[in-house]
């Protein structure tokens, strides 16, 4: 197996729902809490993901990851947390990545991905964003789920 094939095996890949308190990390309680209360699904977050607000939905938010792409539903035009993914190495619970943002292909933003085995709770942080005071890091939380737990 090659260093690619392990990182792919382990990294978090899939549709997280996020946590709309940014203040702190959520306990797993906040999560089960949230996903309980918001009931997303995959259905759900694709429509986010394309314009389409799903009837009797309140304000929610999904991040994208794939092997190769990071899409998060509130990405906007000109933002740097959307674009091509470079899984690397996952280290216990982090996976550090490359993200190359689609509105700003020159530039290659580092960070990790943070997410406990048996945990809800997943972490993205990405280093160095730009901004017009100088470079900051800008940490996210999100809860995984599954559409089965959400079925009515």
């Amino acid at each position: 197996m090659s260093a690619a094939d392990d990182a792919a095996a382990s990294s978090p890949t899939g549709v997280f729902l996020w946590y709309p308190d940014q203040a702190e990390l959520p306990s797993p309680e906040d999560c089960k809490a949230l996903v309980s209360r918001v009931r997303p699904s995959r259905e759900k977050a694709e429509a986010w993901l394309w314009g389409r607000v799903p009837q009797d939905s309140e304000l929610e938010f999904y991040l994208f990851l794939s092997q190769d792409r990071m899409e998060p539903t509130f990405s906007a035009e000109g933002d740097y947390d959307s674009g091509k993914l470079r899984l690397g190495r996952t280290v216990g619970a982090e996976t550090a990545f490359e993200l190359i943002p689609d509105d700003h292909p020159t530039i290659t933003i580092k960070g990790s991905i943070t997410a406990p085995t048996g945990s809800p709770v997943l972490t993205v942080l990405l280093r160095d964003v730009p901004s017009t005071d100088s470079p900051a890091d800008r940490v996210t939380y999100y809860c995984r789920f599954t559409d089965e737990e959400t079925e009515a």
